[in-house]
């Protein structure tokens, strides 16, 4: 799951990169799946965007303003066996050296036969919890 993750992360870092001004380049830290007790699934995604190698005057803001573009160009990608992303959200923004970290949330829609299906057990675990303050208030 980790590495259809990360194709999705690499393939988000590549369009983010083809927007923004050519002395600014966008590098892929992290993407990591995560299951949400219930059917919800997202990524989250960490990058990069800092001055190219030899331009210490580039602005690398433009690339948090190229993000909602982005968004919604990979909409409908296809995280392998684990559905497709189907929106998503920049969650935070932060100076680093040389650029800005980029933090982002890809929603992901379920396949309807998924090759890494929801843990049934942390559904089950859910319910248990959901269903506990009722039995008390009986």
């Amino acid at each position: 799951m980790h590495h259809a993750a990360r194709q999705t992360g690499e393939h988000f870092a590549v369009l983010l990169d083809s927007v923004t001004l050519p002395d600014v380049d966008v590098t892929l830290i992290y993407a990591d799946a995560i299951q949400a007790p219930g059917s919800a699934r997202s990524l989250d995604v960490l990058l990069y965007a800092r001055k190219g190698h030899g331009f210490p005057d580039a602005d690398t803001s433009d690339s948090l303003s190229a993000v909602a573009l982005v968004l919604d160009a990979i909409k409908g990608h296809e995280v392998k066996g684990f559905g497709s992303v189907s929106g998503g959200a920049l969650v935070d923004s932060y100076g680093i050296r040389e650029g800005l970290a980029l933090h982002l949330r890809l929603d992901v829609e379920g396949d309807p036969n998924p090759r890494f299906p929801l843990d049934e057990r942390a559904l089950r675990q859910f319910d248990d919890n959901r269903e506990a303050p009722e039995a008390v208030a009986a």
